[in-house]
């Protein structure tokens, strides 16, 4: 496998961003911010970001966005993730970051079952060793108590 080094700098910028909006998550919930207020923040956000896309990337008038293909998976896609941010800040609500930010984050391995599932894609053995080394990290991490001070506060 050839390195790409934009694809490896993009997964390290998108896994530090990923790790500070588990860790602003919670501190904000940890601040009486409610998971739904935090959910309309980010939404809020993420048009603002939409926006800029649009001015930015889109400035050809060759291109408009709407001219493009749409399909139902775009919407599932969106639809997913909206419901998956909903429920992990009521999640990070309850229990701990150091906690529900991993298992959360185990999201990828749904994505190799479909995609070996439904799209036929073939992970390598050293992939499936991957695979199974991760669910067995999840199972570590329910398997004793978090120590430290409880959210039981609300």
């Amino acid at each position: 496998m050839r390195a790409d080094y934009f694809v490896i700098f993009s997964s390290g910028i998108t896994l530090l961003m990923w790790g500070l909006w588990g860790f602003f998550g919670k501190l904000a919930i940890e601040r009486n911010m409610s998971p739904v207020s935090i959910f309309l923040a980010e939404a809020l956000i993420c048009l603002m970001c939409a926006v800029f896309v649009f001015l930015f990337f889109f400035r050809t008038e060759n291109f408009l966005p709407w001219r493009t293909s749409w399909n139902i998976f775009g919407f599932l896609s969106g639809v997913s993730l909206a419901l998956g941010l909903v429920f992990y800040y009521f999640a990070l609500q309850r229990g701990h970051a150091s906690l529900v930010v991993p298992l959360t984050s185990l999201y990828p391995a749904v994505t190799v079952v479909l995609s070996y599932a439904i799209l036929a894609e073939r992970p390598s053995l050293t992939q499936w060793i991957g695979l199974i080394l991760i669910l067995i990290g999840a199972f570590l991490l329910l398997s004793g108590p978090i120590e430290g001070r409880q959210d039981n506060y609300r």
